[in-house]
């Protein structure tokens, strides 16, 4: 799927620091963070509190803004921006469960 209008000017704006812009991709994409913690935790069995869902979708969005939208500047356009969104989140999640398993041992 090509890359839409809408995102096109949102990532656009984010990448220019222009006001609200950031707000606006978090009001955009919470939504689908927040889908891919939950499916990621059922898919390894693992109950996510609210509080966990809650870091995690933190990690997640600290993520892209991490070394000034590297994960944003990286996008090349050859998905969706939801479908990269779902690969960097599942990435993150995975990681943080990871980090938590071992730090529980």
């Amino acid at each position: 799927m090509a890359l839409s209008e809408i995102d096109k000017q949102l990532l656009k704006r984010c990448l220019d620091r222009e006001p609200r812009a950031w707000e606006d991709f978090v009001d955009r994409f919470v939504g689908l963070v927040i889908h891919v913690v939950n499916h990621t935790g059922n898919s390894r069995s693992i109950q996510i509190s609210e509080q966990d869902r809650e870091d995690f979708t933190a990690e997640v969005f600290l993520a892209i803004l991490a070394d000034e939208f590297a994960v944003l500047k990286r996008f090349r356009g050859a998905s969706s921006i939801s479908t990269y969104l779902t690969v960097i989140a599942r990435r993150v999640v995975v990681r943080e469960l990871l980090k938590r398993k071992i730090s529980a041992m």
